[in-house]
């Protein structure tokens, strides 16, 4: 795919009225993530760790962040923190309300093992992310995206997106223009 510049990629993902843009952030990979979301001018956020946490596990927690088009933390994000903290986790587009996104992306916070143990699997690390992409059969990638129509990762030299159309899995990478 041709090369496009940022606001090319962010345009893209709030070209479609009905569906609304969250990020998946990583606390772990964002220093002090709590506060900049206090202080973010964005729609709304939710730790994705159910219950009440010490001060510690809120600060390494992954967070629910439903982002506005025209802000200073959207930009912030899309833009910078890839470039400046690497893989701080993923994008996601969906027309779900924030509470069923919520409910769906903790349900898939635990593995199932074959021997019957679970695992905690922070899936939306990128890299594990993208590892996990190609072991799903369709229905699985079904469950996995639920509510989801793109998960993406902006970088600092280039944009992933997966797309679920007609139970096919769908990837490409935009590289970024580079500034003239």
């Amino acid at each position: 795919m041709n090369a496009q510049a940022p606001a090319q990629l962010k345009s893209r993902l709030w070209s479609d009225s009905t569906q609304q843009v969250y990020a998946l952030v990583m606390g772990s990979r964002v220093p002090d993530l709590p506060k900049r979301l206090a202080e973010a001018d964005v729609v709304d956020y939710d730790c994705l760790l159910p219950g009440a946490l010490d001060a510690r596990a809120a600060h390494n927690a992954p967070y629910l962040v439903h982002l506005r088009a025209e802000s200073t933390f959207t930009d912030w994000l899309l833009f910078e923190a890839g470039a400046s903290l690497g893989d701080w986790g993923l994008v996601a587009v969906s027309g779900a309300p924030q509470l069923t996104l919520r409910a769906h992306w903790r349900s898939l916070l635990r593995a199932h093992l074959p021997d019957g143990h679970s695992i905690a699997l922070d899936w939306m690390d990128p890299e594990i992310f993208w590892a996990l992409l190609p072991l799903f059969d369709p229905a699985g990638l079904a469950r996995f995206f639920g509510p989801v129509t793109t998960l993406a990762q902006p970088g600092a030299s280039a944009w992933r997106h997966a797309r679920l159309e007609s139970n096919l899995l769908q990837q490409v990478d935009i590289p970024l223009a580079k500034a003239a």
